[in-house]
């Protein structure tokens, strides 16, 4: 300790330098010139050092399992003293309003104050594999510092993570390998009760793991070092506990469960029914040794189950009901926030506030998985973004608003919250990161996955008006806007998802992503259908067509999101995200299960011109999977004078899955009845690199190798015809001058009914083998 204390103080003089600057300024700004200097934790931001300085804030090597934490600061000289606070993340993202609002609370997970000689604090057995936010200031003498804070000096850590110099984040790594002894089957969760499945020993796990694999055997190796096990290898937890989530506290349940002692009957008859249950109620379910001292070691794995329930009627989200009160309405997250304050620019849109209905369906336990949300045709509503989605919902114009042709168009990214930052170019901050956010961040002590239903979205016209591209801040107008229709936080937990249903709606200006997975949680989804869509004034997130793949899949182990994924009739324009589908799973990494993906009668028109993103972008196909690529018609075309690059590539595969006797996989490829107009060709292919057809990391590599049997043909057909004979009006309205021309990707409609930036891809000529073949979207047929 001597040692660190002694470096400390060597890092006195500089540390006391800054300080003084930044207190003096904040001083003069509160009228108080008699506070304390402000101390700052020592962090790569902070000392100047890398990130290999021996004293940044961070996980303590010294502790193998990784959940204890080390903070370090910086010594103030003469004052009383520091207050050191720690929280979870999720819940002070907010800034200082929300580290003030978990005072006192169990989301605050540190509050202590150590004496002036005192320049490191360690936090021990944290939960695993969670963010944590820190904050700390040094006490003067004038206060006595129970009560009176009044000379303290100014917080260090309350920025909401865009100040990064007035940031300390930690996160905790994640647990050793934990033996799954309980388990919930979803099919027999009822409104109030469930069936909790006990495994005993470890032989019991042969359920789900396969004994054979070197990786099953060292986690099992992993049980018997971190778990009491009998000398039978029997596990040693004696209680199962049953609480409500923090998400709906006020759930009810049979007060039996709270801490049962699990009996011998009930390990021989192998489950327990959890009853006294409250309908569409979340509940945190765990099994404890309680020979284990640290209770964060003590759990095996933790449950998060959803009871069953029935949705209600459709609810109308009733525009002008939204407008008469949007004013006075709080935001979902801060009540001490008002709307009006925040979403200015709603009243410049005429836009209504939805999220705070979708909020509150989420978290009131009256309203069942399966609610249908609708908006009123002819109206605009508009998100907070990143509403969460972690109950299966549908949002959808009124179906008699459809059938007069009346559509309600949502849009995001128009707030302004006070807690936020301008940009340094002083624009509009151009709101969250998404529409809406798939699942939710664990709250303190979940774990598990959250399992939705249908989750879908349709006849809805998605914008975000105020979101800058590349084009636009080449043009010096600001940064281009890191949004998204799906994105996922990094800490979100597991998910499955029974169904996703995106059709008949349009997107636009939607910059770095349409759908992304992160997180070191696996994530499944059982079906997708994402049909009759339009997308257009998409991607440009930078010079080489960067962000996300438009299905940005994540390489963890147990996760699919292809298990049945149609992507049918949509059309795709002038919109340079790098791939659809895009998943890069090393080898032996997939292990849920075969991809079963059909893309067909869709149109895409210059699909991604700007750099090498390729339709299918996939490592190590597992065995058994089919792809069905049929019947979608392919164009690139420009404006007479444009300087734009036309370029397309076909997909990069590289390999298929080995399967256990250590043979190649072998996949289906159904390719058939693929086109493309004849224009803009290089060396007669639509593809301008990559082709499908290639024995060179593609599709025809797979053939050649006998890993994919083959039906049809991977050629894409070429018409007798160009894109301007067969379409209305195809090219970009804008002629490119350089290879990042503000507008050059920019279109406000692409059926003809634009005034400004108009592109029309109706058919006019159908004496050609595109039509006669039906290829591309029957809408514009």
């Amino acid at each position: 300790m001597k040692r660190i204390l002694n470096n400390l103080l060597l890092l006195f003089a500089v540390g006391i330098a800054i300080q003084m600057v930044s207190c003096k300024e904040d001083d003069k700004a509160s009228g108080n010139t008699d506070r304390e200097f402000m101390t700052m934790f020592i962090t790569e931001n902070t000392q100047g050092k890398g990130s290999e300085y021996p004293y940044n804030c961070g996980i303590d090597a010294a502790y193998p399992h990784g959940n204890t934490a080390h903070l370090y600061w910086f010594g103030v000289k003469d004052c009383a003293g520091y207050q050191v606070q720690m929280a979870y993340q999720s819940k002070v993202t907010g800034g200082a309003s929300a580290w003030a609002s978990v005072q006192g609370t169990s989301d605050l997970v540190l509050d202590t104050i150590v004496g002036p000689e005192v320049l490191d604090l360690r936090v021990f057995d944290l939960p695993y594999n969670t963010n944590f936010r820190c904050a700390i200031r040094a006490l003067s003498k004038k206060d006595n510092n129970t009560t009176d804070f009044s000379h303290a000096s100014k917080w260090y850590g309350h920025g909401e993570g865009r100040q990064w110099a007035e940031y300390c984040g930690i996160k905790t790594n994640q647990r050793y390998a934990t033996p799954v002894v309980i388990y919930v089957n979803e099919s027999e969760i009822t409104e109030t009760t469930m069936n909790v499945y006990l495994r005993s020993k470890v032989a019991d796990l042969s359920e789900y793991m396969d004994f054979s694999l070197d990786q099953s055997k060292l986690e099992i190796a992993s049980y018997f070092e971190n778990f009491n096990l009998s000398s039978d290898s029997t596990f040693g937890y004696k209680y199962l506990t049953v609480s409500p989530s923090p998400s709906n506290p006020n759930a009810s349940f049979n007060q039996k469960w709270a801490k049962y002692e699990i009996t011998a009957a009930d390990r021989a008859r192998g489950y327990i029914t959890i009853d006294g249950l409250s309908a569409n109620s979340t509940y945190v379910i765990d099994v404890i040794d309680p020979s284990v001292s640290v209770a964060v070691d003590a759990k095996y794995n933790t449950l998060t189950k959803v009871t069953d329930g029935k949705p209600g009627s459709p609810i109308i989200l009733k525009y002008d009901s939204l407008m008469a009160i949007a004013d006075e309405l709080a935001l979902p997250d801060d009540n001490t926030v008002k709307r009006a304050d925040v979403f200015a620019l709603a009243k410049q849109y005429n836009a209504a506030p939805i999220s705070p209905a979708l909020s509150d369906f989420i978290t009131d336990t009256k309203y069942a998985q399966g609610q249908i949300f609708y908006l009123e045709g002819g109206k605009t509503y508009y998100l907070d973004g990143n509403d969460r989605t972690c109950k299966g919902f549908t949002l959808a114009t009124r179906p008699e608003d459809v059938a007069k042709g009346l559509r309600a168009k949502v849009i995001s990214g128009i707030g302004q919250h006070p807690r936020y930052s301008q940009g340094t170019d002083g624009k509009q901050w151009q709101g969250p990161y998404s529409m809406f956010m798939f699942g939710r961040s664990p709250e303190p002590g979940e774990g598990g996955e959250i399992r939705m239903k249908k989750l879908e979205f349709r006849d809805l016209d998605f914008d975000n008006p105020e979101a800058l591209n590349y084009g636009d801040n080449q043009a010096g107008l600001g940064t281009a806007a890191g949004n998204y229709f799906f994105n996922m936080y990094s800490d979100g937990m597991a998910v499955t998802l029974d169904s996703l249903v995106i059709e008949n709606c349009n997107f636009k200006r939607l910059v770095r992503g349409f759908i992304r997975e992160q997180g070191p949680n696996y994530k499944v989804w059982n079906h997708v259908l994402i049909k009759n869509n339009l997308f257009y004034d998409c991607g440009f997130y930078n010079q080489n067509a960067g962000g996300y793949s438009w299905i940005a899949g994540i390489n963890q182990p147990g996760s699919n999101l292809y298990l049945d994924m149609k992507v049918i009739e949509n059309t795709f324009y002038d919109s340079p995200f790098p791939s659809f589908f895009n998943e890069s799973n090393t080898e032996n990494e997939r292990d849920n299960g075969a991809w079963n993906i059909t893309f067909s009668n869709n149109t895409l028109v210059n699909f991604n011109t700007r750099a090498s993103g390729a339709i299918f972008n996939m490592r190590n196909l597992p065995d058994k999977s089919v792809f069905n690529v049929q019947n979608n018609l392919m164009v690139l075309c420009k404006k007479a004078g444009d300087q734009r690059v036309l370029g397309f590539w076909g997909a990069d595969i590289r390999n298929t899955q080995e399967k256990a006797d250590g043979s190649a996989g072998v996949v289906t490829l159904n390719f058939s009845n693929n086109w493309s107009t004849n224009n803009d060709l290089t060396n007669g292919s639509i593809f301008s690199a990559s082709p499908w057809t290639s024995t060179s990391n593609n599709f025809g590599k797979l053939v050649k190798e006998g890993t994919a049997i083959l039906n049809g043909t991977l050629e894409v057909n070429v018409a007798g015809v160009s894109a301007t004979e067969l379409m209305v009006s195809p090219c970009p309205p804008t002629i490119a001058n350089t290879s990042y021309t503000q507008h050059m990707h920019r279109a406000d409609a692409i059926d003809g009914s634009a005034s400004e930036y108009n592109v029309d891809l109706h058919i006019k000529h159908t004496s050609n083998e595109i039509v006669q073949n039906n290829a591309g979207a029957a809408r514009w047929r």
